[in-house]
């Protein structure tokens, strides 16, 4: 037993400096030598429609704001007196994220969610890291298709808009892609963010349903012009959609945000556990364990006065 409690407060105590210091690492934002071993970052191809001055744009709070500041400006500069809310904001909000983001997975790493990161390989899903809480989201430059959409979601969700997922699987041969669509105008409109098809294209038939897209190939394929048109069909015929207004990713969200929580806390309870696993293994080798003990002092004499004792030393 005496050797046991003795290996593990060893690695209690080593564990405990490990971890503390990968959370000072995340507090102070600085750089890790263990930064090496995150998901490789993607790189932007100079192609997308991305705008670096945007990362200032790193919630969906501050998201929202740039987004009331455009439609104030545009409704009091435009000349359409019909020019509304319901229509125009979720316009503004796919071209303010199709420029904010350029196109690659953004996953945690040990500089931002390290527990996220090392309790990956021991999860079915490889991807349980890539991040799907929208505020971590906006913390990087790239996103996925999926990312984007989730933090285009949240933020129309916000404004009172019913979204949903629209998802697309072609296979191994055509691969797969994550889109969705807000209702307003008593109808499904259709945002792609991630893959950028031309908005020109789109908004001549006022921004139509995948429904439609797939319905009408030529107008599908021109909004798609730079794709390849055999893997544009084989992925977006076979489309479905998510639940109204269901956030598609919960086992990840939860994953997530209970990695975050450890990531700043585990320390703290792998030194309680040092200092349990200590206080039992001093227990086990100290000779005496004194507990509550009593140490009787007998009594000097009788009698007990100090006249008594004046007297008998005469």
């Amino acid at each position: 037993m005496k050797k046991f409690l003795f290996v593990a407060q060893f690695l209690l105590f080593i564990a405990f400096n490990f971890f503390l210091y990968l959370t000072i690492v995340e507090v102070t934002n600085s750089r890790s030598a263990f930064q090496r071993l995150d998901h490789e970052p993607a790189v932007y191809n100079g192609k997308e429609e991305f705008d670096p001055s945007l990362s200032r744009l790193n919630s969906v709070d501050r998201v929202e704001e740039y987004c009331d500041s455009i439609f104030n400006y545009n409704k009091e500069h435009s000349p359409n007196k019909n020019f509304s809310f319901e229509n125009e904001y979720p316009l503004i909000v796919s071209e303010v994220i199709r420029r904010r983001f350029f196109h690659g997975y953004c996953s945690y790493g040990y500089s931002d969610n390290h527990m996220a990161l090392l309790l990956e390989p021991l999860i079915s899903d490889k991807w349980i890291s890539a991040i799907v809480i929208p505020d971590d989201i906006l913390n990087y430059p790239n996103a996925a298709c999926s990312q984007q959409s989730i933090v285009t979601m949240e933020l129309l969700k916000r404004k009172g808009y019913n979204t949903r997922m629209v998802g697309f699987d072609g296979g191994q041969k055509f691969g797969g892609h994550f889109c969705f669509e807000a209702f307003y105008n008593n109808s499904w409109h259709f945002f792609d963010t991630d893959q950028e098809p031309d908005a020109n294209v789109l908004a001549a038939y006022d921004r139509p349903s995948i429904e439609f897209l797939v319905k009408n190939e030529n107008i599908l394929t021109a909004a798609y012009n730079q794709w390849d048109k055999e893997r544009l069909l084989g992925m977006f015929r076979n489309y479905f959609y998510g639940k109204v207004n269901k956030f598609e990713a919960p086992n990840a969200l939860i994953y997530q945000r209970v990695t975050k929580f450890l990531s700043y806390t585990l320390w703290v309870f792998l030194l309680a556990a040092f200092l349990v696993v200590r206080r039992r293994y001093l227990r086990l080798i100290t000779p005496y364990n004194v507990r509550n003990s009593r140490i009787s002092i007998p009594s000097i004499a009788g009698k007990g006065s100090v006249s008594y004792y004046s007297k008998n030393r005469a």
